[in-house]
């Protein structure tokens, strides 16, 4: 399990799967997973309501960036339905620095995360990422009024 640092209010869990040999002609992947909402821990106060998640995965080696813009082939977001959860979130990756692929994860009305459910979000990408991960999230304790708040967190390797 990943941590970010007590700045953020949701606790993240950002695991990477590095790319392995691939087929002739086909591309690489690395597989990066991040979960939202888990806390075995119990670190975090429930609720937490949140209406922004800007996640900043920098590029382990940024020379190797085709074109200074990596390519994202696929992003899945795996969410169970449900009052709360934000009801439809929206999914943006912005390419065009060359040292970072950015995730902005906005929900369609405001999420309350209460520690019962997590979103997860699947992105394979082609560069591959560095270990140590900058978060912003736009939230708030209880139903109070959502403030910008950022902090880092490290991912996991896990093995293909």
């Amino acid at each position: 399990m990943t941590s970010p640092d007590s700045a953020l209010l949701l606790p993240y869990r950002l695991e990477l799967t590095p790319a392995t040999a691939q087929q002739p002609g086909e591309m690489a992947l690395n597989r990066v997973r991040l979960t939202i909402g888990d806390d075995p821990q119990g670190r975090t106060s429930w609720p937490v309501q949140c209406t922004r998640i800007a996640v900043s995965l920098p590029h382990a080696d940024p020379a190797a960036a085709r074109s200074g813009e990596p390519v994202v082939y696929r992003a899945r977001l795996d969410l169970e339905r449900g009052p709360g959860r934000g009801r439809q979130w929206l999914v943006e990756t912005t390419t065009t620095d060359p040292a970072a692929t950015t995730l902005t994860l906005t929900p369609a009305e405001p999420a309350h995360f209460d520690g019962n459910w997590t979103l997860a979000l699947t992105l394979d990408i082609s560069t591959r990422p560095g270990t140590r991960s900058h978060i912003t999230e736009d939230t708030a304790p209880g139903d109070g009024s959502p403030q910008r708040r950022t902090g880092n967190t490290t991912s996991t390797t896990q093995e293909a």
